[in-house]
């Protein structure tokens, strides 16, 4: 049977992984020449703030008669292809997966992250936000063409399904990168990927690099306090820690304190 492409996004209460919830799934189903878009709104119960509200625009009020996420046809239909056969397609999955995690819905797909592969087969592009590629490589009138094909009029940012199409016309450039080959986009998803840049705090936008010189009980803080739940830092922050044992020793030995404390 021929393998189904599901390109995933969500919408959520927050970014919170442990506590936020899932508002909005929506996906563009690819199998053969057939596309479908799926599209649902859903219920929850946490008081949503003004802030995030500004990013995706859906408010508690617009959620008050829907669905709970595992009631809705998008999340059945997911449910239904969640088989290994098939692939799970999305721009920086993590956030995807662990909110269909609280619904309880593992993804068993094999896994493309296009926001990684971009980042490893796209070395030339300025920006690896989503909207931002498609302007780059001037797939702004593709991905109209294929919105109008399932019935959408308008493609924005942090909607739920316009990204959806957006992450399938990226796959496309990048498999084409791949030549021709899923598998490589797999292999480099689920592979660790060595940062070059750090993308938060006081030192966006330095490298890891220029900065582990000049910060390394920084480094020994992030390996505690975040690298733990974000699998490209702790790579990242366990090679150049190693560079000076005094460091690396003293990273591990705050995280395994930190752990106990945990447990």
């Amino acid at each position: 049977m021929t393998p189904a492409y599901y390109f995933v996004d969500v919408e959520s209460t927050g970014i919170d992984y442990k506590n936020d919830r899932l508002i909005q799934l929506a996906f563009l189903k690819v199998q053969g020449d057939k596309k479908e878009a799926f599209n649902d709104l859903c219920y929850t119960d946490i008081e949503m703030n003004d802030a995030v509200v500004a990013i995706h625009h859906i408010t508690n009020a617009m959620l008050e008669d829907k669905y709970w996420p595992y009631e809705t046809d998008s999340f059945q239909e997911l449910e239904k292809g969640n088989l290994e056969r098939n692939y799970f397609v999305s721009h920086g999955n993590e956030l995807d997966l662990v909110m269909l995690e609280h619904e309880e819905l593992e993804i068993k797909m094999q896994k493309v992250d296009t926001d990684r592969c971009a980042r490893l087969l796209l070395k030339e592009a300025p920006s690896y936000k989503l909207e931002d590629l498609i302007k780059q490589y001037g797939l702004d009138k593709k991905a109209l063409s294929v919105a109008k094909e399932v019935g959408l009029e308008r493609l924005d940012a942090h909607d739920a399904l316009s990204d959806a199409i957006w992450h399938y016309l990226i796959f496309e450039l990048l498999l084409e990168k791949a030549e021709g080959k899923v598998e490589t986009l797999v292999q480099m998803t689920e592979k660790p990927m060595m940062l070059e840049k750090i993308t938060f705090g006081k030192y966006k936008g330095k490298s890891f690099e220029e900065m582990f010189d000049k910060i390394p009980l920084d480094f020994v803080w992030m390996y505690v306090n975040m690298a733990p739940t974000w699998p490209d830092l702790d790579f990242t922050l366990t090679h150049w820690l190693k560079q000076k044992e005094f460091f690396w020793k003293k990273a591990q030995q705050e995280r395994k304190e930190a752990e106990k404390l945990l447990f």
